[in-house]
């Protein structure tokens, strides 16, 4: 689905809500939208921000598990299954002429991003104003095959970004590529896109990502070919920016909120020289609250928690469910398992901090105890923990170079938590359930 027929989803969901005071951009925005996330509130869309464009902002829009299961037509426990399927039946993409965002198109001297463009500054310790939720679109040079990435773009100016560029992603390789030819990399940024792109961009795939978007939605995604660069973006966005990272030239970039919930480090990284600005008749402008549980999602758990799946399934079959806790960073992995051997939690545990090397903690749960709710999760550590038998600790093991904890020899200890029954006691401590109802048909006058 197009961006605003998802908006037009939440709305009829009543996860939507226009915002019309006044809202300055710098700042006050992303602790509205941050505080909307924390509170589970609905989407914000802000039609009066302060700032010469006039162009609306929302966020958001992925922030929790409801609304990206909303998104992939789904039910929250069936999110891994249907992104696992997705990437087993890719889709090419498929080419249109005239897309809406080719309804403004201003080059050169036309361009002014600081007017033109509401870009946020999020946090007062960021480095200044930066485009969160912009789609990156890059080349292999060698294979032709396009990318879609998150690369955080710093306002530098008019004209001018920095741009992040992690020495693992493909476009870093495109990069040293193009720098080797003493050329620059033509790139493109799409902003305010299908929810499917959205998700799409956070896998790391050795195919294009614009194939993966066409498979979660069950059909080819759209895309037009950009104005000033060789390259195809999303026929359906918003907001189209395109332009050259030229080879050799690096300045500082940073610091940004990171998903580790502490700033990150000042960089020196590449420049993006901006081309082209095109944008569809009255765009809305789409920006991800940096460090918010949105930006922890969409680039640390969704494509993981397949990767958890599939590792913890080898270990075990019993596995039933599997979740990477937004407000751990994505750093803890709980599994839901139904368990048959008292020694089956451990090896299942393993499993799960063998997965990623952002992966820090592992809790096994049994199948009573609702993986996306830290309070279940909390009782089940508090209530069926032994310390002494069922906590154990993996020392010396390597961790993301970002986590406090991480050494200058890049090890740290990971440890895991066996929070399941034993099974002799099942019978003694059955768990207190009352049935779930409806409040808003019982007591329709009561407030949240």
């Amino acid at each position: 689905m197009e961006f605003r027929e998802y908006l037009q989803k939440l709305q009829a969901a009543g996860q939507l809500v226009a915002v019309d005071r006044e809202v300055q951009l710098n700042f006050e925005l992303a602790s509205i939208l941050d505080t909307m996330l924390q509170q589970n509130r609905p989407v914000g869309l802000f039609k009066n921000v302060a700032h010469p464009s006039g162009i609306p902002i929302v966020g958001g829009l992925l922030g929790n598990v409801e609304r990206i299961a909303l998104a992939l037509d789904t039910e929250p426990a069936g999110i891994s299954r249907k992104l696992e399927q997705a990437l087993a039946n890719l889709i090419d993409p498929v080419v249109v002429d005239n897309p809406p965002w080719q309804q403004h198109v201003f080059m050169g001297e036309e361009i002014n991003l600081e007017e033109q463009l509401p870009i946020p500054w999020h946090n007062e310790r960021d480095a200044g104003p930066y485009v969160t939720a912009g789609i990156m679109i890059s080349k292999d040079p060698v294979t032709g095959r396009q990318n879609y990435s998150y690369n955080r773009l710093q306002l530098k100016g008019p004209r001018k970004f920095g741009i992040m560029m992690n020495a693992w992603r493909h476009i870093a390789w495109f990069y040293q590529e193009m720098e080797k030819r003493d050329e620059p990399l033509p790139v493109a940024v799409a902003i305010g896109v299908d929810p499917a792109v959205e998700i799409a961009a956070g896998f790391r795939i050795e195919e294009d990502e614009a194939k993966l978007a066409g498979a979660i939605n069950g059909q080819p995604l759209p895309v037009s070919r950009c104005t000033t660069v060789d390259l195809f973006a999303p026929a359906g966005a918003e907001i189209i920016i395109e332009g050259f990272v030229p080879p050799h030239q690096r300045e500082t970039e940073g610091p940004l909120a990171e998903f580790t919930g502490h700033f990150g480090e000042v960089y020196q990284n590449p420049v993006f020289e901006v081309t082209a600005l095109s944008y569809r008749h009255n765009p809305i402008f789409r920006t991800i609250v940096p460090g918010s549980f949105e930006h922890i999602y969409l680039g640390n758990v969704l494509s993981r928690e397949i990767m958890l799946q599939n590792m913890t399934r080898h270990a075990s079959p019993n596995v039933r469910a599997v979740h990477l806790t937004p407000y751990s960073g994505g750093f803890m992995a709980v599994i839901a398992i139904d368990k048959k051997n008292e020694g089956e939690p451990k090896n299942i545990a393993l499993a799960a901090l063998m997965t990623h090397v952002n992966i820090k903690v592992a809790v096994v749960v049994d199948t009573d105890v609702d993986i996306y709710q830290p309070s279940d999760i909390l009782w089940a550590i508090a209530t069926r923990v032994d310390a002494q038998r069922d906590i154990f600790t993996v020392p010396y093991a390597q961790g993301m170079e970002n986590d406090p904890t991480t050494g200058p020899d890049g090890t740290h200890t990971k440890f895991a938590i066996d929070a399941t029954l034993a099974l002799n006691l099942r019978d003694d401590y059955k768990r207190v359930r009352y049935p779930r109802v409806d409040l808003d048909k019982i007591l329709p006058g009561l407030k949240r």
